[in-house]
C-alpha cells in the first residue's frame, strides 16, 4: 500500500508518469461546396463588393489555394472530390440532367473510405451524382443526407425543372416537406449534424446550391432582407445585386457552421475546407481570369480553395502551386490514415506536407480538362492555343506558333490520357 501511494505521488510529480500520452483524437472533417462562385467573388480573393467575413476568416486563419482546379461544370467536379480521381475514370463526363449513370456505384467514395476508418459521414445539400438506386448518396457512404438529388432548385418551393418541376428534398431516402430558403435550411442541417456528432469523429459534406441561378439562368434567388442589402447593384434579372445577396447569405450559413464548432469546443480539431464547384457565370465575376462555366479557360476551371485546420500550417499562407479538388480525397486518407480502394487508384495528391508545413511546394504534374485542354507547368494548351500562365493569366496571346515543340508534347500527352479513360470508362458500362 505504502509504494501505491508512492507512485500516485510520483505520477502527479512527473508528468506522463502514470500513464503514456493518449494519442491524439482523429480530426473532424468538413467540406463546404459553393455552386458557380466565381474566382473573384470572396474578399480574400479581391472581391471588393461583396461581404464574405465568415470564408474570409477561414483563409486568415489558414491556407488559401490560388491555382486550385476543378472542371468547368458540377456534377464531374462532384465526381472527382468525392472519388479522387478524374471523374471520366467513373464514367461522369458531363452533367447528369435528371438521369444518372448506374456504373457510377461502382466507383469507392471519400465517404466509404472514412466510414470503414470509424467516421459518422453526412452529406447537406447538393448530391446530384445520382437520382435513384445504387447512385443514391447514402448508398455511396453517407451515413446521413439531407438535400436535393439534382443540379438545381427553386430556393423557396424546392422544385427542379430538370425533373419537369419535380419537388426534390430528401431526408436519407425519404421525400421530405420543409419551409424555408434552401440555403437557411442546409446550413441549419449542417450545424444539427455537428450537434448530433460532436462527441465522435466525423465527416460533413455541406454542399450549398447557391450560388447557382433556380429555375433558368439569370433567375437569382434570396431572402428579402438579404437583397435590400444589395440594392445598389441592381436586383434585376442579369443584375449582380441578388446573386450578391445569395453569396452573403451562403457567407452567413457557413458562420452559422463556424459558430457551432465553436460552441461545441471542437474546432481546434476540426479541419475546414471550403471550395466551388466550377466558375462563375452570368452575374458572377471570375477576377482577371478569362472566361467563366462551361469553358476550359482560367476562369471555367480555376477556382478558390481554402483549408483551415489549427495547428497545421501557418495562418494566412497561400499556396501559388497548382493543386486539384481530386486532392481532397488523398489528403484526407492521409489526415485519418483511412485506406482507398486498391483497384481505384488515386489521381489526386496528398496535400498534408504543405498543410503541416513539411513543404512549400508542390511537384510538378500535368492536369487534363476533358476535352480540350492540358496544364502543366507554366503551361496551357487550351484547343490548340498555348498560352504562359506565368505572365499571361487572363490567356490573351497565344504562343503556339512560337513553340511549337511544346504544343505537340502536350497534345500527345492529352490524347494518350483521353485514350486510357476512355479505356477504363467502357469497361464500365
Amino acid at each position: 500500500m505504502k509504494n501505491f501511494f508512492l507512485f500516485l505521488l510520483l505520477a502527479r510529480a512527473i508528468p506522463g508518469a502514470a500513464e503514456e500520452s493518449a494519442p491524439p483524437a482523429k480530426p473532424n472533417l468538413i467540406v463546404i461546396i459553393a455552386d458557380d462562385l466565381g474566382y473573384g467573388d470572396l474578399g480574400c480573393f479581391g472581391c471588393k463588393d461583396i461581404p464574405t467575413p465568415a470564408i474570409d476568416s477561414l483563409a486568415k486563419d489558414g491556407m488559401s489555394f490560388r491555382q486550385n482546379y476543378a472542371y468547368n461544370v458540377c456534377s464531374p467536379t462532384r465526381a472527382a472530390l468525392a472519388t479522387g480521381r478524374y471523374a471520366a475514370r467513373g464514367g461522369i463526363n458531363t452533367v447528369l440532367m435528371g438521369h444518372s449513370f448506374p456504373a457510377f456505384a461502382k466507383a469507392h467514395t471519400l465517404a466509404e473510405s472514412l466510414k470503414d476508418a470509424g467516421y459518422h459521414t453526412g452529406l447537406v445539400g447538393k448530391w446530384h451524382l445520382g437520382y435513384d438506386g445504387a447512385t443514391l448518396p447514402t448508398r455511396m457512404g453517407f451515413d446521413e443526407f439531407f438535400g436535393h438529388l439534382g443540379g438545381k432548385i427553386d430556393y423557396f418551393k424546392h422544385t427542379d425543372e430538370t425533373q419537369k418541376g419535380k419537388h426534390d428534398l430528401w431526408e436519407g431516402e425519404k421525400e421530405v416537406s420543409r419551409d424555408g430558403y434552401s440555403t437557411d435550411l442546409f446550413a441549419a442541417r449542417a450545424c444539427q449534424f455537428i450537434d448530433d456528432n460532436a462527441a465522435k469523429p466525423f465527416f460533413l459534406h455541406v454542399a450549398f446550391n447557391a450560388p447557382h441561378y433556380s429555375v433558368k439562368k439569370g433567375d437569382f434567388q434570396a431572402p428579402e432582407a438579404w437583397l435590400k442589402k444589395f440594392e445598389k447593384l441592381g436586383l434585376g434579372k442579369g443584375e449582380r445585386g441578388a446573386y450578391a445577396a445569395m453569396v452573403a447569405c451562403m457567407d452567413a450559413g457557413v458562420a452559422q457552421i463556424l459558430k457551432k464548432l465553436d460552441d461545441k469546443k471542437i474546432a481546434s480539431n476540426t479541419l475546414v475546407l471550403f471550395v466551388s464547384d466550377n466558375g462563375g457565370e452570368a452575374c458572377a465575376s471570375n477576377g482577371e481570369l478569362s472566361g467563366g462555366k462551361h469553358s476550359n479557360q482560367e476562369g471555367g476551371i480555376r477556382v478558390p480553395m481554402i483549408v483551415r485546420w489549427p495547428g497545421h500550417g501557418k495562418p494566412g499562407s497561400e499556396c501559388q502551386d497548382p493543386s486539384h479538388v481530386f486532392d481532397i480525397m488523398p489528403t484526407f486518407l492521409d489526415i485519418t490514415s483511412a485506406k482507398p480502394d486498391a483497384a481505384q487508384p488515386l489521381d489526386g495528391r496528398s496535400l498534408l506536407p504543405l498543410l503541416d508545413g513539411k513543404t512549400s511546394s508542390l511537384p510538378e504534374r500535368a492536369f487534363y480538362f476533358p476535352k480540350t485542354a492540358i496544364r502543366r507547368g507554366q503551361w496551357k494548351l487550351n484547343d490548340g492555343k498555348l498560352y504562359d500562365l506565368s505572365t499571361d493569366l487572363a490567356e490573351k496571346t497565344n504562343l503556339a506558333s512560337q513553340h511549337p515543340d511544346i504544343v505537340i508534347k502536350l497534345e500527345t500527352e492529352l490524347k494518350q490520357w483521353q485514350e486510357s479513360v476512355g479505356r477504363e470508362a467502357s469497361k464500365k458500362k
